[in-house]
């Protein structure tokens, strides 16, 4: 029997890869709208999977998060559209790097202590630092593109929600949430691509060496 939640995060991967993915013929809106609907999905998921103690601390979150969102969307000028993405894009760093704080200072609550063992293994250290690291990288790079405006500030927007996306997959990575790391892993994917494509990628073919915006 197929499991219910390994089969939401496996759809919800899958639509989150279709909205990232470079498609000519794809209108953006129905890019868009598959992004909105992997979140939908992966939050479904994560909340069906969630013990039902914590569940009216979950559905609160979710209905502020949601009605902040759309306020903000629907609100919120659009020639300040990129301090709103940029400050989110750090804000993310920084909810990884202290959710990375959290682990480490209660390592027990998450499960994090092998049996017979004294301390946290090798192996989530490993995950814990990396989280640590790419969240920094995450807030770092988001306030100098907060400073710059120009296509490099735009290249650093991007590397800064790359960052932040495999910040977040290496945090699910460590708490075992497959449907947190498959998101993650393509948002830091594709922020990191555009960021290398905007600064020129490999072969001096970006926009930035183009002197074009994107």
């Amino acid at each position: 029997m197929i499991d219910a939640i390994m089969l939401g995060w496996a759809v919800a991967a899958f639509l989150f890869f279709l909205s990232i993915w470079p498609s000519g013929g794809t209108p953006a809106r129905r890019q868009r709208h598959a992004a909105a609907a992997g979140i939908v999905l992966l939050t479904a998921a994560a909340v069906y999977g969630m013990d039902f103690i914590n569940m009216p601390e979950i559905i609160g979150a979710l209905v502020i998060g949601a009605a902040l969102g759309l306020l903000m969307g629907r609100e919120w000028p659009h020639h300040g559209l990129f301090f709103l993405i940029t400050g989110l894009a750090g804000l993310a760093g920084c909810a990884a790097m202290c959710a990375a704080a959290a682990v480490w200072l209660n390592p027990y609550a998450f499960g994090l202590i092998d049996q017979g063992s004294d301390g946290i293994a090798m192996r989530h250290l490993l995950m814990l630092v990396i989280t640590l690291l790419t969240g920094a990288i995450a807030c770092g790079a988001a306030f100098i593109a907060l400073i710059r405006r120009d296509v490099g500030g735009i290249a650093l927007l991007a590397l800064a929600i790359g960052m932040a996306g495999w910040s977040a997959a290496a945090l699910a990575f460590l708490l075992q949430n497959i449907g947190m790391v498959a998101a993650g892993g393509l948002a830091g994917a594709g922020g990191a691509g555009v960021a290398l494509r905007l600064r020129g990628g490999a072969r001096g073919l970006g926009l930035a060496d183009a002197g074009r915006g994107p």
